[in-house]
Formats: C-alpha cells, sequence, structure tokens
C-alpha cells in the first residue's frame, strides 16, 4: 500500500486517521484513533485486540474517526513472532544512553521531548514505569516507560497537542520498517 506523501511544510490533512489507518492494518498492527488536542485513545475499549471488536467496526472508524489523529495499541503480533512495544523516554537526557544499550534507533518518533524507541517484545514481559531522583535527591520523575500490552503510543503524523506540529520519525517510519530488525527485548 502507498503511504500518503508528507511534504515538509505542507498543511497537515484533516483526515490522519482515514489516510493512514488502513495502512497500518495491512501490517497487521492496530490503530487507534487519537483524540484531537490530546495523546489519548478515548473510545472504549480500545485495548482489545481488532478481532475481539470486530472488522466491520474497526474498519468503519476510518470515515467515523477520519479528522483524528493515529496511535497503536501495544502488543500486537509481529511477523516472525514477538510483539510490538515501544520504549517512551521521556527525557531528552536518557536517548543517548538508551542507544547505547539498543544500539541506533531503527525506529521511532519524537514528540516534545524524549523519544519513543519502537521494539519487538519476545516474552511475556510487563509493561513497567522507570524514576529517577535528581540532584541532592531531588525527585526526577520518570525517564522510561516500558510500553509491551495493551498500551498506547501516538505516531507520526499526528499533531502534538503542546506544539501543535506533527510528531516526527526517528529512523525508519514504522511502516516501512523491517519488523525483524526492531531490537529485541526479553526471552
Amino acid at each position: 500500500m502507498t503511504a500518503p506523501i508528507l511534504t515538509p511544510g505542507a498543511a497537515m490533512s484533516d483526515r490522519i486517521y482515514n489516510e493512514w489507518a488502513h495502512i497500518y492494518r495491512a501490517l497487521g498492527l492496530e490503530p487507534r484513533p487519537v483524540t484531537p488536542g490530546t495523546k489519548a485513545a478515548k473510545l472504549r475499549g480500545w485495548q482489545k485486540p481488532d478481532t475481539e471488536i470486530g472488522q466491520r467496526i474497526v474498519e468503519s472508524w476510518d470515515d467515523k474517526y477520519r479528522a483524528f489523529g493515529i496511535g497503536l495499541r501495544m502488543g500486537t503480533p509481529l511477523p516472525g513472532g514477538g510483539r510490538l512495544g515501544a520504549l517512551d523516554i521521556d527525557h531528552d537526557s536518557y536517548v543517548r544512553p538508551m542507544e547505547g544499550l539498543l544500539g541506533k534507533i531503527v525506529s521511532g518518533r519524537i514528540g516534545s521531548k524524549g523519544a519513543v524507541i519502537f521494539v519487538r517484545v519476545m516474552g511475556d514481559l510487563p509493561n513497567s514505569k522507570f524514576k529517577v531522583k535528581g540532584e541532592a535527591g531531588a525527585e526526577y520523575g520518570q525517564v522510561v516507560e516500558c510500553l509491551f500490552n495493551k498500551t498506547f503510543c501516538v505516531i507520526p503524523p499526528t499533531i502534538h497537542p503542546d506544539t501543535n506540529q506533527p510528531y516526527r520519525w526517528i529512523g525508519t517510519p514504522l511502516h516501512e520498517v523491517d519488523f525483524s530488525l526492531l531490537p529485541r527485548i526479553g526471552a
């Protein structure tokens, strides 16, 4: 399937979900509409796999939520084994150390700060959050969240609610990546 062409500086479409959802479904991923002005999927039951929701309902979202942004349900099976997951790095200063652990980012995205790195989750790993303390014991807060199962990740070209700019890809866009090249997490 051909992805819509994104030209830098071009006006963003008011049909983001409508233009992109079918591309991700064709790859076996599970897109969800992102409510405008948020980073959230607010559909009731969005955590359920598409097979439980039903193909007709999922496909009806393309028109019903055409002007919404797009995100993906994490934990969907990938070809060749494993599941789609993401490491959500909440601080710019932790992106490089994570690259040191995982290698160059194969596919990820940037919103306003930090980055998300897409990974292949092997085995049944839990969603986790990691926090650190700042200087002199001051609370620095959450630095990494592991989005591995029944969680959600906003993807480009959704408009970030704080910057009013589209999220941007790092490395290869997820709809073009060879999933076998994603860093493996777990067994």
